[in-house]
């Protein structure tokens, strides 16, 4: 599945995410359970840099409709050169 990732009070994305994987943990994580994996050859889609705004809330816009608002956990590279990392969704994920 794919997303974009887009700071609040822009419209245009600021990345372009390929490989989304939506995943909802059911154990200690009781704030917010729900984290999305990603995987992307070219993180920043505009002049933004995603990894800059860690502490700032984007919003996730899924393939698929659904929405919500994340921040960013954790990013890095893989030994293809692709960004992977971790989103974490504060609100849920709504359709």
């Amino acid at each position: 599945m794919k997303a974009t990732l887009t700071m609040q009070g822009q419209k245009d994305p600021v990345a372009v995410l390929e490989e989304v994987n939506v995943i909802t943990f059911n154990d200690n994580h009781k704030r917010s359970p729900t984290r999305v994996t990603y995987k992307s050859k070219t993180l920043n889609a505009s002049k933004v840099m995603t990894e800059l705004n860690r502490d700032n809330r984007f919003t996730l816009t899924l393939e698929d409709g659904r929405s919500g608002g994340v921040v960013l956990q954790h990013s890095s590279l893989d030994s293809h050169g692709n960004f992977v990392g971790v989103l974490r969704v504060i609100d849920g994920i709504a359709g």
